[in-house]
């Protein structure tokens, strides 16, 4: 009989479990924004980092992004798992930009590069994780119609799924003996590997899960009438309430109590 793993190997089995850009349930003041706000933040900071050019500029959006992130309660471990693809795009951008250009010349410009794509994107990783999926929705379909906003969630929410995919296609090929630790990646001699054993893969787990949420969507007959047709549970349990309430606000019925019989009279 297996024993128990111990304390250790619990604490490593619950962040292996862990993946990147998941809904992290927190009280923090990023949660407590609306999904309009902390969309029109994300905007904004990635239309920053986009635009910045000079180190100083960088550094700043930089300071500023990891406050943001940090001020949701999210940790470094958390940062981690959701930067470490572009890591290790950035070990492969900045020798790259040096071997073409020299170290001089190519150093800063592989720099700059790899921080916007990490700048531009963390914002919506933090969105991902502190905005649950009813609060995006709720907040597309007031500036969307529901078709656009449901593809626009759906999209959206394959992110952390993706990144499950990868580790679990990951994990099951380096089984069979494909070179893909992160240090392997690195060398072009295994690139075929990282090709034909991990995007190959999850290219094809991707059109086959696009076509499981279609049919799913369209045996629940979405799309057959102009407006959506499901019911938002928020506003169930809102009016739910305002019923409860009016019931108790009405005045009840006037009773007469006589003195002979001690009986009660509903008028």
């Amino acid at each position: 009989m297996a024993s128990a793993p111990g304390k250790g190997g619990l604490r490593r089995t619950l962040r292996s479990c862990e993946y990147g850009c998941q809904f992290v349930a927190h009280d923090s003041p990023v949660h407590r924004l609306s999904a309009g706000m902390k969309l029109g933040i994300g905007m904004l900071l990635s239309a920053s980092a986009a635009g910045g050019r000079t180190p100083a500029t960088l550094g700043a959006l930089v300071l500023v992004t990891l406050c943001y992130y940090l001020a949701a309660r999210l940790t470094l471990a958390d940062l981690w798992r959701d930067i470490r693809l572009f890591m290790f795009q950035a070990a492969l951008v900045i020798p790259l930009y040096c071997l073409v250009h020299g170290p001089a010349k190519g150093l800063w410009p592989g720099i700059r590069i790899s921080t916007q794509i990490i700048l531009f994107y963390l914002p919506g990783a933090v969105f991902l994780r502190t905005t649950r999926s009813s609060e995006v929705m709720r907040g597309l379909r007031r500036v969307l119609p529901y078709r656009v906003s449901f593809l626009v969630f759906v999209s959206v929410r394959f992110v952390p799924f993706f990144f499950r995919e990868i580790a679990d296609i990951t994990a099951a090929q380096r089984l069979r003996g494909a070179r893909l630790l992160p240090r392997q990646k690195l060398n072009p001699r295994n690139w075929p590997d990282l090709f034909n054993c991990l995007i190959l893969p999850l290219m094809v787990r991707a059109l086959k899960t696009a076509d499981e949420v279609a049919r799913s969507a369209e045996s629940r007959g979405f799309g057959m009438y102009p407006e959506r047709t499901f019911f938002s549970a928020d506003q169930l349990i809102r009016r739910a309430g305002d019923t409860g309430t009016a019931q108790q606000g009405e005045p009840s019925a006037p009773t007469i109590r006589t003195a002979a019989s001690n009986s009660t009279v509903s008028s």
